[in-house]
């Protein structure tokens, strides 16, 4: 092996490998080359469909690294099927990765695409943040003016003549003067380079200093950017319609014009030393297949009213660690919305245990919706707090969810509202995990009105300012969203200790967060460490009541988010916990 590739494997690749083993399935695997030698093998595809099309599906930035062959595959099968996938070439590496069920063994080979011949090989397995950390997130944004005339069974659109003018795009660095384009003087120059290129700062708009100054702190703010790796972003130079274009009809009726402006937003990660004439090229390639899925959409689709395609990015590094783009198409269809999702967990080998390609799901919808009423709601609040327990294992919510309290959106709710805020947390929860695809999570008055529907409480109900608890909170996710609920009754919060080992299982297998409401009071467990030796347990509470803005380091100084004893309870009142079950779904 000495002087030969270094190929890292990725561990969560790995395990979906080994935990998803279908005995007879092959298929490739992919990655980027890096310094050094080193080559990432970061994601596979199922070999569902035909070789060709396989690797043309291959994440932009991403090359073919190898191959993967589950269960019992002889030497010849496996030779055969390399050298199909390395036809185009007449020499190089193709890495071999095996694995079995039977005896839980893997082995790494490598083929020889000049000598058809399989050695022995090793491969180092890392960490998915390690295989992050050359890339850099670049994103573009497409619009151009999309033509449709849906007459009878005839579709006429403008999207050949797109896919043509989209071979000579220019593309302009968002806050910079830089264009990119297929000029051969910008090919050698790096991506990291890029940085350099960004003039426009916000801190530096209205300050006035001398130009000598002035191009200091931008170099300062240049060296910020890239010590960060902060994303960058593109779009499409002039290539929009006029203003009345602008209104994108969400559905499309037959014997109608339409003319608007249509939207694709891309994310790619890619290596900061790859050239700009690489970045160039992936930005034409990957617009242009786009194009041609949608050219390809309209003119066979001739069902009306169509619904407009969405162009979608997922990413989940703990889960894949790499982009995946799509188009999703008839998402008035659940049954089609679903096969598509379906199709995505096979062909990239995601488990379908939990939504992963749901709208919701989606980077677009991650950073352009859960904004809400006030758009400045956080996230997550309870990161960086630490348990003042020793040696004891500790059990979190699993994945994101958006911080609720007394008096946001300007609505006061102080002194009756603390169980509609921790119902509201819970509900983002499953919004960001993608089980719930309502971008807005629902008012006190939307809640009290479907607490009526179920018959639990009188028409009068409706905009009091009347306390609900963990039962009423159980009825509401079960109406709205059809979320099954555990409830736990203890008389004491003494007996939370006893429950412990109940929150645990839950926050192993659910996941989600726990309401626990008793005489007036309303609160969010999102974690439990405990001492099994000791008997210790804290419990990590998101506490509705808190009153402030929307400040981490005061939400924490407050108690907004903080570890608490059994005693941060009343021992001398009974308690509901409204335990929320993840739904079957993916």
């Amino acid at each position: 092996m000495s002087g030969g590739k270094i190929y890292k494997f990725v561990q969560t690749l790995q395990q979906r490998l080994q935990q998803q083993c279908k005995s007879g399935e092959k298929g490739i695997i992919f990655g980027f080359n890096s310094e050094n030698n080193s080559c990432y093998c970061i994601g596979c595809i199922n070999n569902h469909e035909e070789q060709n099309s396989i690797i043309e599906d291959i994440p932009p930035g991403n090359t073919l690294l190898g191959a993967y062959f589950l269960g019992s595959f002889d030497e010849d099968s496996i030779v055969d099927f390399c050298s199909e996938l390395s036809k185009d070439k007449k020499s190089g590496k193709l890495l071999v990765y095996q694995f079995s069920e039977n005896d839980e063994k893997e082995k790494i080979l490598q083929f020889d695409i000049k000598s058809k011949k399989l050695t022995e090989y090793q491969i180092e397995i890392v960490d998915y943040q390690q295989a992050l950390e050359p890339l850099i997130r670049i994103d573009l944004i497409v619009n151009f003016p999309l033509n449709l005339s849906f007459e009878d069974s005839a579709v006429t659109t403008n999207l050949p003549s797109i896919i043509e003018q989209s071979k000579s795009w220019i593309f302009q660095l968002d806050k910079s003067s830089f264009q990119l384009n297929n000029r051969e003087e910008i090919s050698q120059n790096k991506i990291e380079n890029l940085y350099n290129e960004i003039e426009q700062f916000d801190e530096l708009q209205d300050l006035q200093i001398p130009g000598n100054m002035k191009k200091k702190m931008i170099e300062k703010y240049q060296r910020q950017l890239r010590n960060q790796k902060s994303s960058v972003q593109f779009k499409l130079l002039g290539n929009s319609g006029d203003e009345k274009s602008n209104n994108q009809p969400d559905k499309l009726e037959n014997n109608q014009n339409y003319n608007f402006d249509f939207e694709m937003k891309f994310a790619y990660l890619l290596p900061m030393q790859n050239n700009l004439q690489q970045l160039y090229k992936i930005f034409v390639n990957s617009s242009n297949k786009m194009l041609k899925s949608l050219e390809k959409y309209f003119s066979n689709k001739l069902e009306y009213p169509m619904k407009m395609p969405k162009v979608l990015n997922f990413f989940e590094p703990s889960n894949y660690t790499h982009i995946i783009t799509t188009v999703y198409r008839d998402l008035d269809s659940p049954e089609s919305y679903k096969q598509q999702r379906k199709l995505l967990h096979l062909k990239f080998r995601v488990p379908m245990s939990r939504p992963t390609f749901k709208l919701a799901n989606s980077l677009e919808w991650q950073q352009d919706s859960l904004s809400l009423s006030s758009g400045k709601r956080l996230t997550n609040v309870h990161v960086g707090l630490k348990s003042d327990i020793k040696n004891g294992q500790c059990f979190l919510v699993q994945g994101k969810y958006s911080y609720y309290h007394y008096n946001q959106d300007n609505f006061n709710d102080s002194g009756w509202g603390c169980a509609y805020r921790s119902l509201q947390t819970i509900i983002s929860w499953f919004q960001w995990q993608g089980y719930i695809d309502d971008h807005k999570v629902p008012t006190h008055k939307q809640i009290q009105q479907a607490l009526i529907d179920v018959g639990d409480k009188p028409v009068e109900f409706l905009g009091s300012s009347r306390w609900i608890g963990s039962q009423e909170v159980c009825y509401v996710l079960n109406h709205l969203y059809g979320i099954e609920s555990k409830i736990i009754f203890i008389n004491s919060s003494n007996e939370l200790l006893d429950k412990a080992r109940d929150l645990i299982k839950h926050f192993s297998i659910n996941g989600t967060p726990i309401m626990i409401g008793g005489g007036v009071l309303a609160h969010t467990i999102i974690g439990v460490d405990f001492n099994q030796s000791t008997g210790d347990v804290r419990f990590l509470v998101l506490d509705p009541h808190y009153l402030g803005d929307e400040d981490l380091n005061n939400i924490h100084k407050k108690g907004g988010c903080a570890w608490k004893p059994i005693t941060f309870w009343d021992k001398n009142s009974f308690y509901n916990l409204c335990l929320p079950q993840i739904p079957d779904d993916f």
